[in-house]
């Protein structure tokens, strides 16, 4: 049985707050160049899980504890939750999910256009958004 919808929407709500604190740091060292792209990076992927998340909790889909976003975005398929084709290189964004908070990754895994990242990360949003508002 789903949750209610206030406590679905209560969740979905918590979780892009949470990304717009992933969001506004990445807009305050988006052009920093001491900055390194696994730290952005690391924050791109974090805002990105929560947003699917959020979607995922607006709809009443239980979803495990993950950083895995090609497991969220097909969890979201399997529930009748439709992913843009356009937005699926936010997969791309797993790569930093972990590893660069607990070690290193290699060099040719740090490829990371920031201002496309951002931009990728705008429209998942404005879609994640478009969801939660229409979930049931």
């Amino acid at each position: 049985m789903r949750p209610p919808r206030s406590l679905r929407q209560e969740q979905a709500t918590l979780l892009l707050r949470k990304a717009t604190q992933d969001e506004v740091l990445i807009d305050a060292v988006l052009e920093a160049r001491q900055v390194h792209d696994e730290t952005i990076g690391y924050h791109v992927q974090q805002a990105a899980e929560k947003l699917l998340k959020a979607v995922l909790a607006a709809h009443g889909v239980v979803y495990r504890r993950t950083h895995n976003l090609d497991e969220l975005i097909l969890l979201l398929s399997g529930n009748g939750i439709s992913f843009p084709d356009d937005l699926l290189p936010v997969r791309s964004f797993t790569t930093f999910a972990v590893e660069p908070r607990y070690g290193d990754l290699p060099p040719e895994e740090v490829v990371l256009d920031r201002s496309a990242a951002r931009d990728c990360l705008r429209r998942l949003r404005t879609w994640a958004e478009e969801r939660i508002e229409k979930s049931p």
